[in-house]
């Protein structure tokens, strides 16, 4: 802790002086992202300050988007904010057939050829006895987890959807959820944590489904970028 600088001979209130030792701590990269901070015991005991002191400090901080907090594990350093461009990264991900043509930022959890089950996938205008191409995938940012995506693709499409590609129409939704604590899980994000839920429908010109994909971004942090254009 030889980063936290206090001196109570200042008229500077102990809590901004707290908050800005970490936060210099934190831009000059002596704190890491994702490292613990001292508990409000640790600090009291070693600086001589109070709880209410050590727990404002911590709020401007967690105001700040700075630092993170999970229960019953402690206050983290957050990592810095990231942008990237989701439409950009989704579509060409998705409209890949070759599976084995994974980069290093891609962690392909299951891949695997599936009869259709309308009650555990979507609305795909299928019969029992079709295919469905099935994937699951963990798409990693520059220091991150950023997003986990399902992906629904009729067998029987394949490979002509990817030769009129061009003439394939995509529909998108995005909602603001409370991400299930599996899905926290994979991100290593507290339990409950909000998040985007993106539905991605493709359907060729004749308006068949030919894709379906589910992709649940971690809201820590994250910019989300849309690009509207027209045809």
């Amino acid at each position: 802790m030889e980063y936290i600088k206090i001196d109570k001979n200042l008229s500077i209130p102990l809590h901004i002086q707290l908050a800005r030792s970490i936060r210099i701590a934190i831009q000059d990269g002596i704190l890491q992202t994702n490292a613990k901070l001292p508990t409000e015991d640790e600090l009291g005991q070693r600086y001589e300050l109070s709880r209410p002191v050590v727990r404002q400090a911590y709020k401007q901080l967690l105001e700040e988007r700075l630092i993170y907090r999970l229960k019953a594990k402690g206050t983290f350093v957050l990592p810095k904010e990231e942008h990237f461009n989701l439409l950009k990264i989704l579509f060409p991900l998705t409209e890949k057939i070759s599976y084995n043509e994974v980069s290093e930022n891609i962690e392909e959890l299951e891949h695997d050829s599936k009869l259709y089950n309308s009650k555990t996938m979507p609305n795909l205008g299928l019969n029992k006895e079709d295919k469905v191409y099935h994937t699951k995938r963990l798409y990693y940012g520059e220091r991150r987890t950023m997003f986990y995506i399902e992906i629904f693709q009729p067998k029987k499409y394949y490979p002509k959807a990817l030769d009129q590609k061009n003439n394939n129409q995509i529909h998108r939704t995005i909602h603001v959820i409370k991400l299930d604590n599996d899905i926290c899980k994979l991100f290593n994000i507290p339990e409950g944590s909000a998040g985007f839920k993106i539905t991605s429908t493709t359907t060729n010109q004749d308006n068949i489904i030919t894709e379906h994909s589910i992709a649940y971004v971690q809201g820590y942090n994250v910019s989300i970028i849309l690009d509207y254009f027209k045809q």
